[in-house]
């Protein structure tokens, strides 16, 4: 049992619109495969590109992939998994509804999503410290209210990055 798989049992996926034109029944399993890949071979075909957002254009299932994607970054993920996640939470944090989605009385998929990363706002603070500090960065730029917390965090890590340079040469 993981957070992520727990998360994924919260929500009726099927009566939720994807962004491939279906409904998002299909989601847990496309989760379940990416989320547990044991090689990047086995990632091909499971991305949440298209399904979650298409060109940052959000769909109604967005919101609720949030969640998901915070808790699988606390885990043992692939780093092409992991940089896949942060990517896909950096397109839901700047996108907006699609057209599709505002005419369906949708407009604000935008909002839902930036609260629902704000509600993990720490996993994101332990990916920049200890993960992929530049793609958490990217999204907690967006995503974070507190600038002066972002501003700190932001230095405190370039300054650590600049001190791990200078030991290389």
């Amino acid at each position: 049992m993981t957070a992520w798989r727990l998360e994924l049992g919260r929500h009726d996926w099927a009566a939720l619109r994807c962004g491939c034109g279906g409904s998002g029944a299909h989601l847990p399993g496309t989760f379940e495969r990416l989320l547990t890949a044991g090689s990047q071979e086995e990632t091909v075909g499971h991305g949440l590109a298209g399904h979650l957002e298409e060109q940052s254009m959000l769909f109604e299932v967005a919101p609720h992939a949030v969640p998901v994607v915070l808790a699988a970054l606390a885990g043992d993920l692939l780093p092409q998994v992991r940089g896949h996640l942060l990517g896909m939470l950096e397109f839901l944090v700047a996108g907006e509804s699609h057209i599709s989605e505002v005419r369906a009385g949708r407009p604000d998929l935008d909002e839902a999503c930036l609260e629902a990363v704000r509600e993990g706002i720490w996993q994101l603070y332990a990916e920049a410290v200890s993960g992929d500090t530049e793609a958490a960065l990217d999204v907690l730029e967006i995503a974070d209210p507190d600038e002066g917390r972002f501003a700190y965090y932001r230095a405190q890590l370039a300054g650590r990055r600049r001190k791990r340079g200078a030991g290389r040469g």
